[in-house]
């Protein structure tokens, strides 16, 4: 079974997720496209995940492929959430805070938050770092209040309202285990996951180049000034000739 849902909280007996083996085409094209395009450091993490949604190049139809291990049996699992419905997921406006006469103002964590909040051994220690730096102020009938002062329901108040206003930074998908049943939540983390496959993308195409050179004495800039067709019925005429 394979359900994505919104962010929610830190669940147990979760997993993280890494892309499956696929061709290389479209990870070359992801590379190509990253070269001209900047993902800015201060752009919330759901919205910075989105672009890369679209920079990995995914269509309507189009799925991610992701392997995860099931925390009960160590069985390998692969689930395909959909790209166009993470896309299609609606943002909350941001709106200040009020409950329990308190007014916080706020902003979505972004990709330096994140970073600082990383260098927390614990986890109540890093929700405490992104509090601290993503509460812009928070005032109550006495005056102004610290983020660490918050009380507990007015802090997973805001916790909910961070989640609502950037549904993309915490992808979590429900998942049962076709072996022994168990079922448990993957945690899809975007960001690795394109810098994944990009990686696998450029060593696929070192090994095309190396096949290349070997076969008709091209250099690395001539393989590669090839388009991906041509280059792919090189490969196919060079393995034939091997074999």
């Amino acid at each position: 079974m394979v359900a994505w849902r919104p962010p929610a909280r830190s669940t147990s007996g979760s997993g993280s997720a890494a892309p499956a083996n696929r061709a290389s085409g479209r990870a070359r094209r992801c590379g190509r496209a990253a070269r001209g395009a900047r993902l800015r450091g201060r752009a919330p993490l759901g919205r910075r995940d989105a672009r890369l949604l679209v920079l990995l190049g995914e269509s309507a139809r189009a799925s991610l492929d992701a392997t995860t291990r099931c925390p009960a049996c160590s069985e390998s699992i692969e689930f395909s959430p959909g790209a166009a419905q993470l896309l299609d997921a609606e943002p909350a406006a941001l709106a200040p805070l009020e409950r329990d006469g308190l007014v916080v103002r706020w902003r979505p964590p972004d990709s330096r938050d994140a970073l600082a909040a990383s260098a927390a051994v614990e986890a109540a220690a890093a929700h405490a770092i992104l509090l601290e730096r993503c509460v812009l102020a928070a005032t109550g009938p006495d005056g102004a209040v610290a983020p660490s002062e918050l009380p507990a329901a007015v802090r997973d108040t805001l916790d909910a309202a961070i989640a609502a206003s950037d549904p993309l930074a915490e992808i979590l998908v429900d998942l049962a285990c076709p072996v022994c049943g168990v079922a448990f939540v993957a945690d899809l983390d975007l960001a690795s996951f394109v810098w994944a496959e990009l990686d696998a993308g450029a060593r696929e195409l070192l090994g095309e180049v190396d096949v290349l050179a070997r076969a008709y004495g091209w250099t690395e800039p001539e393989v590669l000034a090839l388009t991906d067709r041509r280059r792919a019925a090189y490969l196919r005429l060079a393995r034939e000739g091997v074999s």
